[in-house]
């Protein structure tokens, strides 16, 4: 350990819980990872295409080239329970996607877009680590509060189009798409890098801490009441309620991404201008931003299978919404009642899993789940892209992935109670494992 990093230690830690840094730190990643792989993106299908050419099935085929990542992954989430393993893995991720994120503005062929943007900058985000590294390491410094911090960690996502967003599309009309990208890179490269080099630490007992910001005996009591034994990597995925947990956390994606991915579109698709589809867009952002901390709360005061209902079957009804609505206002209200509830899924998605299975070997598990998620968030834009071409219209995709919402909050109500893994169910030492 350098002299650096324990003068940050000592200095974070001394005005507040260190892991409120690392809570920071991912929603930061989040902002830009989420900014500028999803929010962003559809300001750019009119304008490339109508310059490049690239047809709306085209554009929704490059998510299917950062699964060029998939084999990756599991590596990533390995790395990510060594000590040094996640400071790494977002640092050298950002360079990576900032700078494949700049040089998209020189692309004049739709293959070169594919290659710069879906595969090399797919690397980038991959290890920016809003999806992985972040929520992995939360999971390790906080217990009895990780609702709320998760809540926080993640309200980086809807950041990225309360803030991405609006910064590209006001580039696109300012300045033009290609210098839209350039802009773009330089967020990433300059929000994360620092923080994530400086601040990330895998765990607070690497640092002499314990989750939560726990100094007494009696905090870190109530901390390993709540928290079950961490299960291993094997022992999760040969239990049901992985399945289901994943199962659920794959319909509400499929509904998530084609709204972020499409909704600039189809709202121009309906006669409105990009002016109006910012305006929009920014309403579904900012009430999906702020819906995370009452979710959040909720996480920690109810059982997380009902707050998943509370929120998944929601946002797919809301979802339906928008498919009679053509009025500016009307789809501005429309994007508040939708982000409301659709902001809370990525932070109950994130608190379920370590509330299931522990959170010693979080960035094993999530870095099996994260092959399986990208497939699904890489495949819904895409039939959503090709229903449209059929029809010239989203009303099928989104009312097929506001189904999607439903189903998945359904299954909620399948999901037993979290347990101990099998083979330390009666080792009450070793609640909370180091």
């Amino acid at each position: 350990m350098t002299r650096l990093d324990t003068w940050l230690e000592r200095l974070g830690n001394r005005w507040f819980f260190y892991g409120w840094l690392i809570v920071f730190s991912s929603f930061t990643s989040s902002m830009i990872n989420a900014g500028t792989g999803s929010y962003a993106l559809g300001f750019f299908i009119i304008p490339m295409g109508e310059e490049i050419g690239i047809s709306r099935t085209q554009f929704s085929v490059i998510p299917i080239f950062k699964l060029a990542t998939i084999p990756i992954l599991p590596l990533l989430g390995l790395l990510v329970d060594r000590r040094h393993g996640g400071r790494i893995i977002v640092s050298v991720g950002s360079l990576v996607g900032g700078t494949a994120l700049a040089f998209t503005s020189q692309i004049d062929k739709v293959w070169q877009f594919y290659m710069l943007y879906g595969i090399i900058y797919g690397f980038g985000t991959a290890a920016m680590g809003s999806q992985l590294v972040g929520p992995s390491l939360m999971a390790k410094w906080f217990v009895r509060m990780r609702g709320r911090a998760m809540a926080v960690g993640t309200m980086g996502i809807s950041a990225g189009g309360v803030v991405v967003a609006p910064v590209a599309g006001l580039a696109i009309s300012t300045l033009g798409w290609r210098a839209a990208w350039v802009v773009l890179g330089m967020m990433a490269v300059v929000a994360i890098v620092p923080v994530s080099s400086l601040f990330l630490r895998r765990s607070p007992e690497d640092i002499g801490l314990l989750p939560d910001g726990n100094t007494s005996d009696s905090n870190a009591e109530v901390t390993a009441d709540i928290e079950v034994n961490s299960w291993t990597l094997k022992q999760s995925i040969r239990n049901t309620q992985f399945w289901i947990l994943l199962l659920i956390q794959c319909l509400g994606l499929s509904g998530l991404v084609v709204v972020l991915f499409h909704e600039v579109a189809y709202i121009q698709d309906k006669g409105l201008n990009i002016q109006s589809a910012t305006l929009i867009a920014t309403s579904l952002a900012t009430s999906a931003m702020i819906s995370k901390l009452p979710f959040g709360y909720l996480a920690e005061k109810m059982d997380i299978r009902r707050v998943l209902a509370l929120c998944l079957i929601p946002a797919g009804l809301s979802t339906y919404m928008i498919i009679p609505l053509d009025s500016v206002w009307i789809l501005v209200i429309w994007g508040v009642i939708h982000g409301f509830f659709m902001g809370g899924f990525p932070t109950l998605t994130n608190v379920a899993l370590p509330e299931y299975f522990g959170r010693q070997y979080m960035g094993s598990i999530r870095g099996v789940i994260a092959p399986i998620t990208m497939i699904i968030s890489a495949l819904s834009p895409l039939i959503a892209g090709i229903l449209w071409e059929e029809s010239y219209s989203y009303s099928v995709a989104f009312f097929l992935f506001g189904s999607a919402w439903i189903i998945g909050g359904l299954l909620t109500f399948t999901l037993s109670k979290p347990k101990d893994p099998p083979a330390v169910k009666n080792i009450t030492d070793q609640k909370v494992p180091v």
